[in-house]
This record gives structure tokens, sequence and C-alpha cells, in this order.
């Protein structure tokens, strides 16, 4: 007997099948702590995904694809982190609303931007056809001392022009620094770079982001031929909209300047920090600041003199090294009776991690009511721990979890064998080991020495570590360095 279809044996039994569901969307939040918020919210799940549809036009146009990604990845962590002005509390609806609304319209401008200058590029290739190859040759454009290429800033004027060479003549940049306003910024600089290459002019870079702009440097360094664009955004920041190119076999490599940031607080004493951008020297890849003590205002620091040198790493400028002026080293504060939950600490051996001990309500474990946070600079990532400790002897450990949510930590799956890596100990300013992890209201350990954490990072036994790239932490003491 001829079987029946599903719908139709359904009637025969007197049962009307159900009407068909309308789909939903597919959320598009990527994993985290927010995801099942995003994805059980219709209004949020939209604007999820009109985001990443921003970040992906935006990821097709841009000159700054390291930049670009170094904001992505900071944007969803400060989202994730939520309010931390005062006690950390998650953000609600309407302010994740508010968070996705204004930066897909960062992204909008952005893409807005970038397709006014790619429209120097659109060309007829020779059969007729308009799908030519990407980065194409383009003839030097007319007028570039008195027209504004592109309309990225409006009531454009161009405030310099020309060519800029290499030491041996056998690189030329040219380039166009313009000034204007935008409706949602205000008064704005912006600048255009382009290399000379057979037969024409390729686009290397370019940017609106700052109030004024400098006329580009070709300087030849340890990493090859690089270029360098100084630029200042406005406000009291006065903070870098700097533009940083490397010469490669395949071209101009953009070389993002943010990311270094993230491990500067590491590196700096107690109560001193930057608040304003940093002034480079490409010649020698190092940068000078004036130090702010807690007290300053943005116009007056007080604290002394840092130098930075810096390294390149791929397509990042890396935090090499800070060297202090004797001002600044003679105002380092005492940070002996720093509460351990406020406590920061400097890593002083190979490696660009910065870690601090929070406390994260509920209590992390029966040891210790505090996490374990390192921050690496080299992929700015986070690596969240709790504390336990053996019975017996009592030997420490820190065990990987998941960054903290409301609802507490959950443990992270190891392999047995990773546990050895993960000893821990908290060391006194008289080199003296604690008994016990530390705990909130106690006084922070002067120092914090995890021998093995090293190499479990480099062969990935943490759960978290990337897998295109090693992170590197060589033996050695971190030191208490602020106090939050």
């Amino acid at each position: 007997m001829r079987r029946l279809a599903a719908a139709s044996l359904l009637l025969l039994l007197g049962i009307a099948p159900a009407a068909a569901q309308p789909r939903a969307a597919a959320c598009t939040a990527p994993p985290g702590p927010l995801q099942a918020t995003i994805c059980g919210d219709a209004a949020l799940r939209a604007a999820d995904a009109r985001l990443r549809a921003a970040e992906r036009a935006a990821s097709a146009g841009t000159a700054r694809p390291a930049t670009l990604a170094i904001r992505a990845e900071g944007w969803q962590r400060r989202l994730e982190a939520g309010d931390t002005a005062t006690t950390p509390r998650p953000l609600t609806r309407d302010e994740l609303l508010d968070e996705y609304r204004e930066r897909t319209s960062q992204l909008d401008d952005l893409v807005r931007q970038d397709r006014s200058i790619r429209r120097l590029e659109v060309q007829r290739c020779p059969d007729g056809r308009r799908d030519c190859p990407p980065n194409p040759v383009f003839a030097r454009p007319a007028g570039l001392e008195r027209n504004c290429l592109g309309a990225a800033l409006r009531n454009c004027r161009v405030g310099a022009a020309g060519i800029v060479a290499s030491e041996d003549r056998n690189t030329r940049i040219l380039f166009q620094i313009q000034h204007g306003f935008t409706d949602s910024d205000g008064l704005r600089a912006g600048i255009v770079l382009m290399a000379e290459t057979r037969g024409g002019w390729r686009l290397v870079g370019w940017s609106f982001e700052g109030v004024s702009f400098t006329p580009p440097r070709l300087v030849e360094t340890d990493d090859g031929l690089m270029l360098h664009a100084e630029g200042r955004t406005g406000g009291s920041g006065n903070g870098n909209a700097d533009l940083f190119y490397r010469q490669s076999p395949q071209g101009w490599v953009e070389v993002e300047s943010e990311s270094w940031w993230a491990a500067l607080p590491g590196r700096l004493p107690a109560g001193l920090t930057i608040m304003q951008g940093v002034d480079y020297d490409l010649e020698s890849l190092s940068a000078r600041s004036p130090l702010w003590r807690e007290e300053d205002g943005n116009c007056c620091p007080r604290g002394g003199q840092a130098r930075l040198e810096f390294r390149v790493r791929e397509r990042a400028l890396i935090l090499a090294a800070v060297t202090l002026d004797a001002v600044a080293r003679a105002q380092q504060p005492s940070v002996d009776s720093c509460p351990a939950e406020r406590a920061t600490y400097r890593f002083t051996g190979e490696g660009e991690f910065t870690a601090e001990l929070r406390r994260e309500p509920p209590a992390a474990s029966a040891e210790s009511d505090l996490l374990l946070r390192l921050r690496s600079a080299a992929t700015t990532r986070d690596y969240w721990f709790r504390f336990t400790q053996s019975q017996g002897y009592g030997t420490q450990y820190i065990l990987p979890v998941a960054a903290p949510t409301p609802d507490g930590t959950r443990d992270l799956e190891t392999e047995d064998d990773t546990l050895p890596l993960m000893a821990f100990h908290g060391v006194q300013q008289d080199l003296s080991v604690m008994e016990t992890p530390p705990r909130s209201g106690q006084p922070a350990p002067r120092h914090l020495f995890l021998p093995g954490l090293g190499q479990a990072l480099w062969y990935g036994q943490v759960p978290g570590t990337p897998t295109n790239t090693r992170e590197s932490l060589r033996p050695g003491f971190w030191t208490l360095s602020a106090c939050r």
C-alpha cells in the first residue's frame, strides 16, 4: 500500500497540522557572557546583526585593517565588562542598544570615508571590465595642491601636498593633508598617502580622525622601510592619530599603534600615568611623554618623563621597555599597604603581560574570594584564574576559568598534566612565601611568582590561547606596581 504523506496522515487522524512558524533570524553575537542576552532579545539581536554587517563593510574597504580589528576587540571587551565607573555591573538592555547604535554609526561613517577615497581606484580593465585586480594603479590626481581627494570632509581645503622620498630615492610617497569638518565630529583634518609604482600611483592609507597632521616621513629601520604620518586628536586629551606603515614584499602593510597602551600600566610606577598622546620618533622606534600624577590636571604633568621603546611584531607596535627619568623614579609612591583586591602587577621578565587581583562576587573559591586576571599586550587577550590549595603541605595553584559573570565563575576544562604548571606563589617584601592565597581586605603580595605558566601558555595548554600565534612569557617575578 502506498505510504501517505505526513500531513495527509494527520488529517485522517483528525489532527490539524501546526502552522509553519517563521524562522528566527540567526544570531550573530560572538561567544561570551553576553551571547545569551543578545540572542534572546529581538532588538539586541537585530542591532548585533547590523553591527556585524557594518564591520564587514568596513573591513572590505579599510586601509587600516589591524587598527580596525584591535578596536573591534576592545569594544567587545568593554561591552562585556559593563559599567565599571563605580560598582561594576552589566549594562542594561537600553544601554546595550545605545552602545550598538553608536558603534554602528561610527563604522558607517568610516565606510563612507573609505569609499570616497577608493573612488581614486575606479578604472576600466584593459578588456573593458570593471572587476580589475585589487589595489590598482591610477594616474596622479589632478590639482592635488588645490582640490581635496574624496568627499570625507565638508568645506574641505588642502592644507599641504607634495612628495617625500626615501634616502636612496627609490621610494616616493605622494601625500595630501586636508582641513574641514564632519557633521558628527566637527572640525577635522585628514591625510591621504599614495606610493609611486610602475605606471602611476597606489593608495597606501588615509585617515580623517585627527585635527592636525604633518607631512609623512620615510625612515629605514631594523624592520625595513617604514612610513609615519604624525597626527593629533582634538580636545584636552590631545591624543595620537598617527599612521604607521611598513614596506613588505606584498606592498605597504599597516602597523597599528593602539594595542600597546594596554601594556603601559604594568610598566609604570603606581600613581603615574600618561594622559595625552606620545611623541613618536620613528628613527629610534621610541616615544617620549611626560607623566601625570593622580592629582595633576591635563595641563600640568609633574611626574617626570618616560621614554618608551617599541619593536614591530607582524602588524603591531609592541611596547618593549620603559625608561623613567630621575623625577619619575623619585616620585614612586609606596604601595605596601595596598589591599589585595586592588593590586596591579607589572612583569619584570620577558613578556608583555600585566596582572590584576580582582574581587568578582560571588566568591571565586573556598580558598580565596579573588580572581587573577592576566592581560596579554601581544594578543590583547585576557586570561582568568581562580585560586586553589592542595591538602597537606598546601601547594597553591591557579585554575583557568571563564570571564566572570554576575552568576559567578565557570571552570574551564584543562588536561591533567597542566595542573603542575599552574603553581602559584605569593611573595612578601622580605621574599617570604605566603602560606595561603591572597584574599580581599588583606595586604597584597609584593610579588607573584608563576614559574610554569609561561610553558602552559606557549604550548596552548591554557584555554583561550590563540591558535595562530604563541604567547611568550619567560619565568620571572610580577611586582606590585599600582593600587587601583
